[in-house]
């Protein structure tokens, strides 16, 4: 390693977790999500806070999950948040997986309809913009509905 690659190397490293950091700030946390700071931001998948909660909801049927329903559960994660219950009555958000969120408009009886619900603020809106495919999932269906729903955050994404 030269003399010159060493602070390239720690420079580069110092500007990726500016940059990371910037973007944590504008992320609301969801409300209903129990892990870690309750940001949709804690893995390349989950980045969508949605309205999972209701006992009315498709997602776990339409999703393959219907057998490890967890909201109104405690998970134990850890941290502040960790022995809360999750996603429950009051707060029935959670932060889900790309390619559910795609499976879950897709399977719907209706597409994205008004039973299909975001927490926009809290939903990392450009990541998934910018994600094609998740877990096998095209995630078409969760770009065109994302887009309708939370408009002013797609929009807002740099191209």
């Amino acid at each position: 390693m030269t003399a010159l690659t060493f602070p390239l190397l720690l420079l580069c490293s110092s500007s990726l977790l500016l940059h990371s950091a910037a973007g944590d700030d504008t992320l609301k946390p969801c409300p209903g999500d129990t892990r870690g700071d309750k940001r949709c931001n804690h893995d390349p998948t989950h980045r969508v806070c949605a309205k999972i909660g209701l006992p009315d909801t498709s997602f776990w049927a339409t999703t393959n999950q219907e057998d490890i329903r967890w909201c109104g559960t405690r998970g134990y994660y850890g941290g502040l948040y960790g022995n809360d219950v999750r996603c429950p009555l009051s707060e029935p958000t959670w932060c889900i997986c790309k390619w559910a969120t795609a499976a879950w408009i897709r399977k719907s009886d209706h597409g994205c309809n008004e039973e299909i619900e975001f927490d926009c603020e809290a939903t990392d809106v450009c990541n998934l913009k910018r994600s094609y495919t998740d877990g096998g999932q095209d995630l078409a269906p969760a770009h065109d509905c994302m887009e309708k729903k939370c408009k002013e955050r797609w929009d807002a994404c740099p191209e």
